[in-house]
C-alpha cells in the first residue's frame, strides 16, 4: 500500500514538474495577458446504481476484511488483548474471593467453563466461601463437560479421593483421560500411574510408558522420573540404562530432588554415563540442600573420604548431623563426629548449632 501511494506521489509531482517546464512556464519579455474570470463548471449529480465500496467478498476477492486485519496486526503488535480480560480470576489472584466468586457467578451462570471452575476451586478450598466439597464438584463437573482441562484433572482427584462424590477410580481414569486429551500433563502422569497398577483402568503398562512419555516430553519432571524408572527396569518399554539416565538428567535439570540423587549415584558409579565423581558431588550437594536426608549422607561420605570434592572432616560432619535430625544415621560417619569433637575442642558439639562446625586451626 504504502509503495503504491508513493507510486502515485512520484507521477503526480512528475506531472506538475512537466507543466510548470511547458504550459505554466512564462516568458520574461512578454507582457502578461489580463485575467479573465473562467466560466463556472456545472457537475452533474452522480447516478448510483449500487454501493460504491465493496467488501472483498462482495468483490470476489478472499481474505479477511480489513477490520479483521486492523485486528490482527493490533493484536499481534500487543496493542490489545487476544481474549478480553478475566475480572473474575484477577480478583482471585489479589486475594479478592468474594468478589471473584460474585463475578465467576455471574458468568458462570451464561455457561463459561473458566468461571464454572473458579467457582469449583473458591468452593473446594473455602475461600471467600464457606467450603462445600459437594457443591464445588458440580461447579467442577459443569466446567469439565464444557471442555476445561482443569476441571477435568480436579474432578477426577475429587473421584480418586471421594471428596463431594463417592469414591470411583474408573470415573477418575475417565476424567483424566478427558484432562490428558486436553493437554494436562499432570492427568497424563496420574493417569499412567493407574494403568500401571491396574486400578480403574485394565493394567497396560505399554499404554502407560507411552502416556508418561508425553508428559515427560511436554517438561514433567515427575514423569520425567517416573518414565527413567521405567527404562530402568524395563516396564513397558526396553530396559536402557542410557534412555534412564537421559531422563533422570532432565528432571533432575528441572529440580526434581529424587532424580538428582539417582542422576548422582550413576554418576559415581557410570552407569549408563560415562563416571564422574566430581559432577556427581555437584548433584549430591543441589539435593542435600533441598534437605533430602539420604543426599546429605551420601554427600557427607564423598567430603570425608575426599571423592570427587575437597576432603573436609568438619563439613562432613556438619551434613551428617543435619541428616540424622531426620533419623538417618551411619556408622562411619557417627564415629567421625564423635572423633572430630574429642580431637578438636574448639570445634562446636552442640549439634542445635551445626552451623558452627568449622574446621579448627591453630590460631
Amino acid at each position: 500500500m504504502t509503495g503504491k501511494l508513493l507510486s502515485i506521489m512520484a507521477g503526480t509531482a512528475a506531472g506538475i514538474a512537466a507543466l510548470a517546464g511547458t504550459g505554466f512556464a512564462q516568458d520574461k519579455d512578454a507582457t502578461p495577458a489580463p485575467f479573465v474570470a473562467p466560466a463556472p463548471i456545472v457537475v452533474p449529480a452522480p447516478v448510483i446504481a449500487g454501493p460504491i465500496l465493496k467488501t472483498p467478498q462482495e468483490a470476489g476477492h478472499a481474505g479477511p476484511n480489513i477490520n479483521q486485519r486492523i485486528d490482527k496486526t493490533l493484536k499481534d503488535a500487543g496493542a490489545i488483548p487476544a481474549d478480553p480480560p478475566d475480572f473474575a480470576y484477577g480478583a482471585f489472584q489479589r486475594g479478592f474471593f468474594l468478589t471473584a466468586f460474585a463475578l465467576a457467578l455471574e458468568n458462570a451462570k451464561r455457561g463459561d467453563a473458566k468461571s464454572q471452575t473458579l467457582l469449583g476451586e473458591l468452593l473446594a478450598r473455602g475461600l471467600g466461601v464457606r467450603r462445600d466439597q459437594g457443591e464445588a464438584a458440580g461447579w467442577y463437573e459443569l466446567a469439565a463437560q464444557n471442555g476445561d482441562p482443569e476441571a477435568q484433572y480436579a474432578l477426577a482427584q475429587f473421584y480418586l479421593d471421594g471428596r463431594g462424590v463417592e469414591k470411583n477410580l474408573s470415573r477418575a481414569a475417565d476424567y483424566l483421560e478427558k484432562a490428558g486429551k486436553n493437554g494436562h500433563s499432570d492427568a497424563l502422569r496420574e493417569l499412567a500411574y493407574l494403568l500401571l497398577e491396574g486400578k480403574g483402568r485394565e493394567k497396560n503398562p505399554l499404554l502407560a510408558a507411552a502416556y508418561l512419555y508425553r508428559a515427560a516430553d511436554a517438561g514433567d519432571m515427575d514423569a520425567q522420573y517416573a518414565l527413567a524408572g521405567l527404562f530402568m527396569e524395563g516396564v513397558g518399554v526396553a530396559q536402557s540404562e542410557e534412555n534412564a539416565t537421559r531422563w533422570y538428567a532432565k528432571a533432575a535439570r528441572n529440580g526434581h530432588t529424587g532424580a538428582q540423587i539417582e542422576y548422582a549415584i550413576m554418576l559415581f558409579n557410570g552407569t549408563g554415563i560415562d563416571k564422574d565423581e566430581a559432577v556427581a558431588a555437584m548433584w549430591f550437594r543441589h539435593a542435600a540442600e533441598s534437605g533430602n536426608p539420604v543426599a546429605q549422607i551420601r554427600l557427607a561420605k564423598l567430603i570425608a573420604e575426599g571423592r570427587g570434592v575437597e576432603k573436609n572432616e568438619a563439613e562432613a560432619v556438619r551434613w551428617y548431623r543435619q541428616a540424622r535430625k531426620k533419623g538417618i544415621r551411619d556408622d562411619d560417619l557417627e564415629t567421625l563426629s564423635v572423633t572430630l569433637s574429642l580431637q578438636q575442642p574448639n570445634v562446636a558439639v552442640d549439634e542445635t548449632d551445626d552451623s558452627r562446625i568449622v574446621d579448627s586451626g591453630e590460631e
